[in-house]
């Protein structure tokens, strides 16, 4: 068993670090990204070609999403992890975990929560057509009429490091000037990691206004996702829709059958498995207030538009199956919130 942790970029740190984004691009999911962060350690195993992705927050290891290494390794590759864990007194946290691991939690004791989906819609459904789809046409003829342009930024081919600087000054005005509660799952890393990554910009005048970023991943059939979508105060109304249907035109045109939005909230949670009575009550009162606290319902609301035909459930897995203060300083740094 080897936990490696991230260091300095000499030539053997900037191969493994290469090894490292290949296989999350290859078997990840939706939040899988997350263990790219800087601030993450990377668990492996001899013989099984994959890693999990971990960040140690006083005492409880949280993993982003499922193992990355083939389906029928997880379970031997999550079963060498709790081994690690255990030797070092940590308890572990699953964040975003599916199906296929939330079923092999309950078969070893973990507690699980069902809290959220992965939204998927087809590209090939084009969210302009149709009656339904009146207001958001008349919403993006405003924004286009007012000039804005949304462009693939081809980084691979030809980078072009004056529009990167904009855009990461842009990603910098738009989180100073968020407001209110505030939840998210790792910091914005517009350009770090290019392997596997697409980049959607949307431009006026020659001003950087918005990105929205795609990700290769492995959910299922699904194979693209868009990890991040924003524009600074200074955007016309509706930039980020404008985005996201120029990169939806651009799947279609592809023939991709399939697109991930990421996470999407519930409002309630749902099925809760391996905790007693007590904890599971107070597991649905905290949520609900937290729900209700962070508008999560309103990222589905906004990806409802575009044709969300799929939902797979997501889970919060714990081992052992205990919510206490630990856990839950945990959850608060993994999804970075706070009353900014």
């Amino acid at each position: 068993m080897i936990a490696i942790g991230r260091c300095d970029m000499s030539e053997t740190a900037t191969l493994q670090l290469s090894s490292v984004v290949e296989q999350v691009r290859r078997y990840g999911g939706g939040v899988s990204h997350a263990a790219l962060d800087p601030s993450c350690s990377h668990f492996r195993v001899p013989g099984i070609e994959g890693l999990i992705g971990f960040q140690t927050i006083h005492g409880c290891a949280v993993v982003y999403g499922d193992p990355l290494c083939a389906s029928e390794q997880q379970g031997r590759l999550a079963d060498a992890f709790a081994a690690h864990c255990e030797a070092k007194d940590w308890s572990i946290l699953y964040t975003a975990a599916t199906a296929t691991m939330q079923a092999y939690g309950r078969e070893r004791g973990y507690g699980t929560i069902e809290f959220a989906d992965l939204l998927m819609a087809d590209p090939q459904q084009d969210p302009e057509r149709g009656h339904e789809a009146r207001h958001l046409r008349q919403n993006l003829n405003h924004t286009r009429r007012l000039e804005v342009k949304v462009q693939e930024y081809r980084a691979d081919t030809s980078p072009d490091i004056l529009l990167e600087n904009q855009a990461e000054a842009a990603c910098k005005h738009w989180q100073t000037s968020r407001h209110g509660p505030q939840m998210h799952l790792g910091n914005p890393r517009l350009f770090a990691d290019r392997q596997g990554r697409r980049w959607f910009i949307a431009e006026r005048s020659g001003t950087v206004l918005g990105v929205l970023s795609m990700l290769e991943v492995s959910c299922g059939e699904c194979h693209s996702m868009i990890n991040l979508v924003f524009s600074t105060p200074a955007a016309p109304h509706h930039t980020n829709d404008l985005m996201v249907v120029t990169a939806l035109k651009a799947l279609r045109e592809e023939g991709a059958r399939s697109v991930c939005f990421g996470i999407g909230p519930r409002w309630e949670l749902g099925r809760i498995d391996g905790f007693g009575g007590i904890s599971e009550f107070l597991a649905r009162r905290l949520y609900r207030l937290a729900a209700s606290m962070m508008h999560l319902s309103g990222k589905c609301v906004f990806w409802e538009k575009y044709g969300v035909i799929r939902r797979e459930p997501l889970y919060l897995l714990f081992r052992p199956p205990h919510i206490g203060i630990r856990e839950l300083n945990a959850l608060a740094r993994s999804f970075h919130f706070s009353m900014s």
